[in-house]
């Protein structure tokens, strides 16, 4: 006569499945935190870049471009703008629109960015992540 209950690999498949279940929450809480909590506002929040901005924080801000130059490996754009008489670098990789973002803006433009705070050789820069973040003033 069988006996009622589960058979032994019926009770491995179900302590599997919790233990994968308590990976995946562990996993959600740790980068959910990560991405909301240190450096960035909660809620993935656009912030107003300041001097005092930390790497990781998603930030926009209005500038004067100073000078623009595509870059010889990888067509990447690269803005230096006047923030705060301030010159600040914004990054703008060619998978963001680099090249028709280099068409339509031109030095002494004045321009509003999205973007993330990143560090460059020890620099603070903003990275664009898409071309739809850069709009003409």
């Amino acid at each position: 006569m069988k006996e009622l209950g589960m058979e032994k690999e019926e009770k491995v498949v179900v302590v599997l499945l919790v233990m994968a279940l308590c990976s995946l929450s562990t996993a959600y809480m740790f980068f959910g935190q990560e991405t909301s909590g240190a450096g960035q506002a909660s809620g993935g929040k656009v912030l107003q870049y300041t001097h005092e901005s930390g790497v990781g924080e998603k930030v926009s801000l209005e500038a004067e471009v100073l000078s623009k130059r595509i870059t010889y490996t990888g067509d990447h754009l690269l803005l230096e703008v006047d923030f705060d008489s301030e010159v600040l670098s914004v990054f703008i990789p060619n998978t963001a629109g680099a090249e028709v973002l280099d068409d339509l803006i031109n030095e002494g433009d004045v321009i509003s960015i999205k973007g993330i705070v990143s560090e460059y050789e020890g620099e603070k820069e903003i990275k664009v992540e898409r071309k739809e973040d850069v709009t003409l003033k």
